[in-house]
């Protein structure tokens, strides 16, 4: 069998390069990527220090900025500790006031107590006039009675008054016991006189009462009776008050 070529018009002749023309083209090749690289080192290079830059002004502001806060929080610690003194400072001085206060109420509570017990000598309630025998505290405890006596001369007070004081306990109607034990207590005030004794009783009973005589120099007797169960037995405030004679 035979085979039919078909025939070629088209023939291409491709020139021969030479090799040095070829390595031209490598160093051209090569120095364009050596440039480029060296644009973008170079750009990265100065982006870097541009951000460097940036990042330094942030830490130069962030550092400023804690310096003033540093600051802020210095004033505002002596601020807190100037307001503390000054509350510390307020609550003594409230304290003080209503310390001061309430001794006032009480000083005015004595002076008033005071006030009127002078007031009870001199514009007695019953208007009697004459010695009298105004009241009587008493305190039991570890079996003995303690007692004080207050004596009086209310209006007219141009004598002294000389006497004798017994005061005697009753339980009941029987005889209990009795102050002084051997023999009656001398007195002698012009405007009130406080008289204090005991009595020693084991027990006392519930229907305990004294009797207080005042044996007045000329002939006069006075006597009073106090039931224990009806009196108080927290002394007055005008047994603070010092017997004139």
């Amino acid at each position: 069998m035979a085979v039919i070529r078909k025939p070629t018009n088209d023939l291409s002749i491709r020139p021969k390069v030479s090799r040095s023309v070829i390595m031209t083209f490598v160093i051209i090749g090569l120095f364009g990527f050596l440039a480029s690289m060296y644009f973008v080192y170079g750009y990265g290079v100065r982006s870097g220090h541009a951000k460097y830059e940036e990042d330094q002004a942030t830490v130069a502001q962030l550092n400023q900025s804690m310096a003033s806060m540093k600051v802020e929080l210095q004033a505002a610690q002596k601020n807190l500790s100037y307001v503390q003194r000054q509350q510390q400072i307020q609550e003594e001085a409230y304290r003080q006031i209503t310390k001061a206060y309430a001794n006032s109420e009480q000083k005015n509570s004595v002076l008033e107590s005071r006030v009127d017990f002078l007031r009870s000598i001199v514009s007695p309630e019953d208007g009697q006039s004459g010695p009298a025998i105004q009241d009587l505290q008493y305190e039991y405890a570890d079996g003995k009675l303690s007692f004080d006596v207050t004596l009086v001369q209310a209006i007219q007070h141009k004598h002294q008054v000389r006497g004798n004081l017994t005061v005697t306990l009753f339980e009941g109607d029987v005889v209990a016991g009795q102050w002084p034990t051997t023999s009656s207590r001398s007195v002698n005030y012009q405007y009130f006189q406080k008289v204090s004794g005991v009595i020693e009783r084991a027990t006392l009973a519930d229907a305990a009462k004294l009797k207080v005589e005042l044996s007045i120099k000329g002939g006069e007797k006075l006597e009073r009776w106090f039931n224990l169960a009806k009196l108080k037995a927290a002394p007055q405030v005008n047994q603070e008050i010092v017997p004139v004679s």
